[in-house]
């Protein structure tokens, strides 16, 4: 009887939203001082019952700087508007200013963002690092990165940094011996698809401001953890560190999407907090127009990382070999071909290798080496 009356207490809510209050734009774009396409990304958001990206095509976008001069923005499609600019006319100190017409005629236009000062990214660093997990007899292994800021005094008082990591893993095996109705032998093995990289952007928002330290310096940062449970570390990792110089108003909307993004979830979870940009919808004021357009300084440093002695790694490669007890006709033709394992002698064994032992880009890496790649 209890069991059915607490069951009885339990009712799925469904929230009602107004659907016309759900169509916004969706304004984001950041305006660097390296010579290059400068891009904005203009869409409409969607409807939280039916989340997707609904870009926003044959805009007129504009950029605009405090000296009076006009960068056009050309439409490439899927919302993404772009201009090359040299580096003449991107210059710390300047102030830049957005202005988007939409098709139906509605004018967004951003406050002007001025361009700070950006010191170089001076040490990135890791720790090996064990943390707690909610199991307190069990702790994660792995490495804390960190990055040491030293600004000077003209340089901006608030920051951003954007990760990039990039890691090279193999396959089990090379492709040696296939099965396609009749044993293949491959001579020598080949390993076209042995080796892969993969990149990936690191999704964390890592911001920090000095504004209220003595010094424009900061120590031991912390940025991304890297677990042991990842095949990142089994041989080589790349992590590329953008460090990025806000306006003030810049680094509060930052600030915010980070604090929203950390926020727990459950009954006592904190209600994230409304965000606001630095558009405003001048056709239609009482419409918000969501997203920031900035004007930043960027410095970048790539660090690389080897397999780290006395780090256990604790991963899956996918790879599962099975015994093939009935011999070859076990293997149907739709398993064709059938990738099977070497005896290491000239010999193949009754072994099945599943496609992941042998085809690295299955797990969604690539077989291109990139360029900055130093093995």
């Amino acid at each position: 009887m209890a069991l059915l009356m607490l069951g009885g207490c339990i009712k799925e809510y469904h929230p009602r939203f107004n659907s016309e209050s759900t169509q916004k734009y969706v304004v984001q774009g950041m305006l660097t001082n390296i010579e290059g396409w400068q891009e904005v990304n203009i869409s409409i958001s969607a409807s939280l019952l039916n989340p997707e990206y609904i870009p926003l095509m044959d805009c007129q976008v504009e950029i605009r700087d405090d000296v009076n001069q006009k960068f056009t923005l050309e439409d490439s499609g899927n919302g993404t508007y772009r201009v090359w600019m040299s580096a003449e006319y991107l210059v710390p100190g300047r102030s830049y200013q957005l202005i988007v017409t939409t098709p139906n005629g509605q004018v967004l236009e951003s406050a002007f963002d001025q361009m700070p000062k950006v010191p170089e990214v001076e040490n990135i660093y890791f720790e090996v690092e064990d943390l707690p997990t909610n199991d307190p007899d069990e702790w994660l292994s792995g490495i804390q990165y960190y990055v040491d800021l030293n600004a000077g005094e003209d340089d901006s008082r608030f920051y951003r940094w954007q990760l990039t990591e990039t890691w090279e893993y193999h396959s089990a095996y090379p492709i040696e011996y296939y099965y396609d109705g009749e044993v293949q032998h491959v001579f020598p093995p080949d390993y076209s698809q042995f080796y892969c990289w993969r990149t990936r952007v690191v999704d964390e928002i890592y911001t920090l401001s000095t504004q209220n330290l003595t010094e424009n310096t900061y120590t031991k940062f912390p940025l991304h953890y890297v677990k042991n449970t990842t095949e990142k570390l089994s041989v080589y990792y790349s992590v590329l560190v953008k460090q990025i110089a806000l306006s003030e108003k810049a680094y509060g909307y930052w600030d915010q999407l980070r604090i929203n993004n950390t926020i727990g979830e459950g009954l006592y979870g904190s209600q994230p907090m409304v965000i606001e940009g630095n558009i405003l919808n001048k056709s239609n004021p009482d419409i918000q127009v969501l997203g920031f357009f900035q004007a930043s300084a960027v410095s970048s440093k790539r660090v690389f990382t080897a397999p780290i002695e006395g780090l256990e790694l604790d991963y899956s490669d996918k790879c599962s070999p099975a015994l093939l007890r009935k011999g070859l006709r076990e293997i149907t033709p739709n398993m064709y071909p059938a990738y099977l394992m070497s005896s290491g002698d000239g010999q193949w064994l009754p072994i099945l290798l599943n496609d992941e032992c042998v085809l690295c880009t299955l797990r969604f890496g690539v077989t291109e080496k990139p360029d900055f790649w130093p093995l």
